[in-house]
This record gives C-alpha cells, structure tokens and sequence, in this order.
C-alpha cells in the first residue's frame, strides 16, 4: 500500500511547486499508469516515492514505512527516464549484480540471478560490455535488468521503452507479466506519454503543474478532448500551425550564406574496439530532404549521427559535403552540421537556457536578436519569460529536449541530425516537433532523423534507411518501408491519431 498525504516539493530557487498538495493511494497489486505534459511533476513524484528526493511537506510511506526513514530498507525500484543517471559500475555484468551485492546476496545465488535477468532481456551478449560504450536503447535494457533483477515489491517506471525498439518493448512486456504472475501483490507505476500505452492499464492519473487533475480509467480521460488538450495529453496541428506563423525568424542568411546543400556519406566505416558497426556504408541528404534512420538497439543510428556531426572520426570513407555540385569539404565543418542527442543534458553546459541557445550564435560570429531568442523559445514551446534564466540541469527530461531544439535552431545549420527527438515528449511536444521538421524543411534544411516511432516515420521521412546490425544499410522509400512484413519488427505501428 502505497499512500501519498498532503505532499508538496519545490526545488531550490523556485517560486513554483513541484508538487503541490499532492493526495493518493495506491493499493496492493495495483497496476498505475501516470500521464501529464513535459514538467508536470511525473518524475519528481517518481524519485520522491523512491525515497530519492526529500519532500518539502506532507507524508510518504509504503506498507506503512515512511520512505523518508533511512533506516528502512527500499521497498521501491526505480527506473529513471534517462538510464545513463543510475550506471554506477563500468561493466554490465556488474551493473546488474550492484543492487544484490549491496544485499550480500550469496555468490553462487547472485550469478544465477544475473544470468536470468541477462537472458530475460536479450541482452547476455553483452555481458561483459563496458557500460560506456552501449547505445541508449542497450542502456535502457541494462537498467531494466539492474532494476528487475531485485524483485522489489513496488516498481515504479518512468518512460522505461523511450529508447527501445519494438523487440525490446516486446520483452519488457513480457517480463512485466511474469512478474506480475510470480507476485500478484507488486505495485506498478508507469509513466508513460502514449496513449496506447496507458490503455492497457485500468487506472490512469494525470498530473498537471505539479496537481493530480484526474483518477480515472483511460477511456473516461481520453473521452474528454477538451480536458486532454489542455493538459498536453493530445495536440492540436492548427494551434501550432499558428505559432509557427507567428514566429519570424530573420537571419536566413545565416543558413545560407557559403554553407552546403548536400550532403554524402561516402564507404563509411566505423567501430568501437574491433567491432565494426558501420561499413562501407554510403548516403546521401539534400537541403529541403527528411531521411529516417532504422534499426534494431545497438545496430549504430546513433553513430552514424555522430559521425555526420563530425563527433566520431570514422575509421575508412568520408562525410562529403557538395554546393551547387562542387565539393567543398570531406569532413563536416563548424556550422554545417547540428544534432540533438538522445540525451540532450549532454550538450548542456551552461548555468541558464538562454546562455545555451546564444553560445553557438557568437562561436560563429552573430549575436542574436531578442526577437530571434523569443522566437526560438516559442518554436521549441517553453515560454521564454519563464525559462530564460533557469538552469538548464533543472529541467524535466522533456523539457531538456525541447531547450535542445531551440539550441541547435540557433545555429541556422543547414543539416540537422535529430536523435530518438520525441522521446519523453509529451503528445504536444510530438506534434510540435512534427510541424517544426515540416517547417524546416520548407526552409531549405535537411533533416536526419533517428527513431523508432513509426508515426514519425510515416509523417515525415521521404526516404528510409535501415541498419540491420551487421554493418550494412539499405535505402528504402517510406511506402517501402511499411509495405514491408517486417517493419513492425523495427519500428512501432503507427499510433499518433489513436488519441
């Protein structure tokens, strides 16, 4: 039994709450879904019911222990939105044993119980991998073994299959149930932003600025568009379409200006250690072209981002860059390329949001308008009045991403790498994006898109290219793609109008 009194939290230096007055209770294997727009609290409640985060008022206790007592042992496992923030050991194996370490698990019983989680979730080939090196998606399956592995008796989930392909959305299922029919009494929480998702639920709760807004079933909340509008839960196209035409954006020139319109992956090759992951791969991405980028967790869509980037120097073949025919350059240079990682904190580096979006600006020699600042805000959707000055490291998970769009806008590239771009994004932030690659595209960019999401996909993409895993990449047209038998295999059915 999960119960939640009068619980209200705000982070240092903040004139708004976090939480605010927050009353729930959660009973014995109860399966919770948890909605809510980017920075409704979501995660903040997550690590308060973890017992990570100190509260301001009010009381928190499972089965009766107050998660704040530190003498009581952890009744609650926790997996975080990005996985890279609960790696504590350098190697996977021991990544996944860390927790029955600390339990003084028996040796013989402990490597066992590692064994298990490994194969339960595909990932014993990687056993022995440093955690460093692993994809996000690989990442998302380790910390799902590292959590799982302990059999607590409340899981909480907070976006735990944002980085995962379709395989392993399908084993977190799977071991969701198995664990479901091993404890019948074990309390799921999951925070999700898609519907489909919380549909398979039967309790939905929203949060809206730090308040639960509704308790209901999933059928009664998304039965009300209005409701669902207003809180980020659905999105409206003429709303943004709008936004979009209100915000002027002068400086073309910066896009334009001796910079390239096309680029060309030439027999690439690329690997960490003796592995290869990409070979002789070739590509091409014209000015005004969207280009979606495939593949299983692990197969390299995130280094061939960066390689474009010019983040990873490749081992054989080059990064082309071509105006008007001529080529120009067979390495990316500064300007030409920008990208969005898939976890944005990373290209973080400075104590406001409005230092971040400027920096690249004057390293290329503008200054910024403050029409053009507010203009990037509003595109990305932060209000530019209350995140200017706010650190960025503060942020939710999706409202890091969206500050990382207006970041990389700022630069006026003409080529933009968007890795896994909707991930923790709430349904107006998925939208959003969608129109802002549209409108970008009207502008003369040209736009490399890494996901798994097949509404993306279908909604943007002109030209597909999947890596299998082995190395190689095919090039399919869109309507190749879903034409295909084993797409589903890939990439999610698309499900963006279900709601």
């Amino acid at each position: 039994m999960i119960k939640i009194e009068n619980v209200t939290y705000y982070y240092p230096e903040t004139a708004e709450p976090a939480l605010r007055n927050l009353n729930l209770s959660i009973g014995p294997g109860e399966a919770v879904c948890m909605m809510g727009a980017n920075g409704s609290g979501k995660s903040t409640l997550a690590r308060v019911l973890a017992g990570l985060t100190g509260i301001t008022r009010g009381r928190v206790t499972v089965n009766g222990d107050d998660v704040a007592d530190k003498t009581r042992s952890r009744k609650v496992g926790i997996l975080f939105q990005n996985p890279d923030n609960q790696m504590v050991a350098v190697q996977v194996e021991k990544e996944i044993a860390f927790a029955l370490e600390n339990r003084a698990c028996p040796l013989a019983e402990m490597d066992e119980a590692v064994t298990a989680a490994l194969e339960a979730f595909g990932i014993a080939h990687l056993r022995e991998r440093l955690t460093s090196e692993l994809s996000g998606g690989e990442k998302q399956l380790v910390a799902l073994a590292s959590v799982m592995v302990q059999n607590p008796p409340v899981l909480v989930l907070d976006e735990p299959d944002s980085y995962l392909d379709e395989p392993g959305k399908k084993k977190l299922q799977k071991h969701l149930a198995r664990l479901k029919t091993d404890n019948p009494n074990l309390v799921e929480i999951r925070i999700t932003q898609y519907p489909q998702v919380a549909r398979r639920y039967p309790r939905l709760i929203v949060l809206d600025r730090g308040a639960v807004v509704a308790d209901s079933s999933p059928s009664e909340v998304f039965s009300n568009t209005e409701f669902c509008l207003k809180t980020g839960l659905r999105y409206d196209r003429n709303r943004y379409h709008a936004v979009m035409a209100e915000v002027s954006l002068p400086g073309n020139n910066h896009l334009t200006d001796k910079k390239p319109d096309k680029l060309v992956v030439n027999r690439l090759s690329f690997g960490y250690r003796k592995e290869p992951v990409i070979e002789n791969l070739d590509l091409s991405l014209d000015r005004g072209e969207i280009v979606g980028v495939i593949g299983p967790t692990g197969a390299g869509k995130s280094t061939l981002g960066m390689l474009c980037c010019g983040l990873l120097q490749p081992r054989q073949g080059t990064v082309d860059f071509y105006r008007e025919g001529d080529l120009v350059s067979q390495k990316p240079r500064p300007g030409w390329v920008s990208g969005v990682f898939q976890q944005p904190e990373r290209q973080f580096f400075l104590s406001s949001c409005i230092e971040e979006i400027t920096f690249g600006p004057k390293n290329f020699g503008y200054e910024l308008t403050p029409e053009e600042i507010n203009g990037f805000f509003k595109m990305a959707g932060l209000e530019a009045a209350r995140f200017s000055s706010r650190d960025p490291f503060s942020l939710s998970v999706g409202e890091k991403r969206r500050l990382a769009f207006a970041v990389v806008l700022a630069t006026y590239a003409p080529f933009i790498v968007f890795d896994e771009p909707t991930s923790a994004l709430d349904r107006e932030g998925v939208g959003r994006f969608i129109t802002m690659a549209r409108e970008l595209k009207d502008r003369g960019v040209g736009l490399m898109i890494i996901c798994h999401d097949g509404d993306i996909i279908r909604e943007l993409a002109e030209r597909v290219i999947y890596l299998p895993g082995d190395g190689s990449g095919d090039i399919l047209s869109t309507s190749e793609l879903f034409q295909s038998e084993w797409h589903r295999e890939v990439i999610s059915s698309p499900a963006f109008n279900e709601d």
